[in-house]
């Protein structure tokens, strides 16, 4: 059974919504505990939390499909948030600018980082649209 949209416009759609906020805010609290727990020295412990946080990414992903979140056409997706991975590049390098302002270096580089892996990001999702897409 394609479970895409399913629950898109039942009486259940509303619960599915809350649930999907509660896992995104979940997967970011446990990654967040996680990178806490790794700074501490807690490798076990940050490895379980990341653990738990992919579960609760998964179970995001499976909200999403049941009220219909994404498309059944994979690659037009892909190619659509491909653009938007890589255009996010350098609105996250003038947000760390900004933070680097505030004499927080640390931080910005982390907020740096994650703009590489968001340019990161639209690269492998263009190559997959690529190999794939056309197939």
């Amino acid at each position: 059974m394609n479970l895409l949209g399913v629950l898109k416009g039942t009486e259940l759609e509303k619960h599915v919504e809350q649930s999907l906020e509660a896992e995104i805010r979940a997967v970011g609290m446990y990654h967040a505990l996680a990178y806490l727990a790794k700074r501490k020295g807690y490798t076990e412990v940050a490895t379980t939390l990341e653990n738990i946080a992919s579960d609760e990414a998964r179970h995001a992903g499976l909200y999403s499909i049941l009220n219909g979140h994404v498309q059944d056409d994979i690659f037009t997706t892909l190619t659509h948030v491909a653009k938007l991975e890589s255009g996010a590049v350098a609105k996250i390098q003038e947000f760390a600018q900004a933070v680097r302002g505030l004499g927080l270096d640390q931080a910005a580089q982390e907020i740096n980082a994650t703009g590489k892996d968001e340019e990161r990001h639209g690269l492998l999702l263009q190559a997959l649209v690529e190999q794939y897409g056309n197939a």
